[in-house]
């Protein structure tokens, strides 16, 4: 797989490829985050589209239908209660309706959509009262041309519109260049198997979009260890975090039988990975369903540790934990780690870094890492290399020329990045050096 980035807002023009393990190491403010950031919007964005774009028709369906209704219905002598009451069973089952059409592949005419809107319009008897023949044959009339319109709108169209919207919700409208205003044009191309995913956008907004591939894996984006204290929360937030707290806290009930066969081979099948979990997370994550809270009970503690009392390094461990037993994380998936190193004790972020390589060697993942830790950078490449999957391993650093960001192949020199790294230590050894001979 390989991405390609043109003008996006500091990035200039950026080759990356991701087979594997992609390491992006580089200074702070150098386009790093942008480049997961992107990953993360193609993926999400255009997962199961075709499935998106006929939700965005149900859903809007749906809602314009109850307003159609609102207003039509207003003046009637209706208590509020019941005008709300049915508007909405209204237009949930005209929506129902199209929804199952849809599910049928079955076309649906505009002769189609008015006996739909009668047959609903029907069962409510004192609408139909209330309403001279003139009004009543108005609102048919005006749901049903309300329905086709929504129904006849270019499946290209909404499909720019859901790109446009995801990207925006990610980085806030800013995506076309912040610093080469004379070619407006933003580019990214996704390259899979020789086939390309390719969106366009000018003034920030999805102008072209071409696809040769559907997408069908997930992109998971991991930058917040403290994601694991809002759980229960209903707090707002970004794109990235609330994807990642959907799959932490997903409580849907299964039989107590359910999957056992599915576990233990999985649990067979990632022994290493229990084991490297283990040695820093040893104990099982319970959630109490008198506070909707989550704890760890280990034998290390007297009781179980609230989730909001553990070190923020610890939690960076429990979040990849949780997704690992909780069977979030699927084959040729998409992990994005933002700078993991943060909240991490270089020993840990050694062993955080095995993780990953077994992560990708057993899941068949396309990891990106950014980071500005050496340790991390070479626990990479050491483990990469111990777990035979050093081939699969690109390094890239980030710098800036000028304003504009550029990612730079080091996989054949990857000394790059720690001569890179290495700067800091030689400002100190240079100022030890001036303190001691003053």
């Amino acid at each position: 797989m390989r991405l390609q980035i043109n003008n996006f807002a500091k990035i200039g023009q950026s080759d990356i490829i991701l087979d594997g393990i992609t390491i992006i190491a580089g200074e702070n403010n150098t386009g790093k985050s942008t480049v997961g950031k992107i990953l993360f919007s193609l993926f999400n964005a255009l997962c199961d589209i075709e499935d998106k774009v006929r939700k965005e028709r149900l859903a809007e369906i749906r809602n314009t239908t109850f307003t159609i209704l609102q207003n039509n219905i207003s003046g009637l002598d209706i208590s509020r209660n019941t005008l709300t009451r049915n508007s909405l069973r209204l237009s949930r089952q005209i929506r129902q309706q199209i929804k199952e059409t849809f599910e049928e592949n079955s076309e649906i005419t505009k002769q189609d959509i008015l006996e739909m809107v009668e047959d609903e319009l029907n069962v409510w008897d004192d609408l139909r009262a209330g309403m001279t023949h003139y009004e009543w044959d108005g609102l048919v009339e005006q749901l049903t041309q309300n329905i086709s319109e929504i129904l006849e709108l270019s499946e290209k169209d909404i499909i720019r519109e859901v790109i446009t919207g995801y990207f925006g919700n990610v980085f806030h409208d800013q995506i076309s260049s912040l610093v080469n205003k004379d070619n407006a044009a933003t580019l990214l191309r996704l390259e899979i198997k020789g086939r390309n995913n390719t969106v366009v956008f000018e003034e920030n907004r999805c102008k072209e979009f071409e696809s040769e591939i559907d997408l069908t894996n997930k992109a998971i984006y991991i930058d917040n260890p403290f994601i694991i204290d809002e759980l229960a929360s209903s707090s707002a937030m970004n794109p990235m975090n609330k994807l990642l707290k959907e799959l932490l806290a997903d409580t849907e009930d299964t039989e107590a039988m359910d999957g056992i066969i599915e576990t233990l081979r999985a649990k067979e099948k990632l022994s290493d990975i229990y084991d490297a979990l283990a040695r820093v997370v040893d104990g099982n994550i319970e959630r109490n369903k008198v506070d909707d809270e989550f704890y760890l009970k280990s034998d290390c503690f007297e009781e179980p540790l609230s989730f909001h009392n553990l070190s923020a390094g610890m939690k960076s461990f429990v979040v990849l934990k949780m997704l690992v037993e909780k069977g979030c994380i699927k084959e040729k998936d998409v992990i994005i780690l933002d700078e993991p190193e943060i909240h991490l004790h270089p020993q840990w972020q050694v062993a955080y870094a095995e993780l990953i390589v077994l992560l990708q060697k057993h899941f068949d993942l396309n990891i990106v890492v950014t980071t500005h830790s050496p340790y991390f950078v070479d626990a990479i490449n050491l483990f990469s290399c111990k777990y035979d999957i050093d081939k699969k391993v690109n390094y890239y650093l980030s710098t800036n020329m000028g304003a504009v960001a550029k990612m730079e192949n080091v996989t054949d020199h990857i000394d790059a990045i720690y001569k890179k790294m290495a700067s800091p230590i030689q400002i100190l050894d240079t100022l030890r050096y001036e303190l001691n001979n003053s």
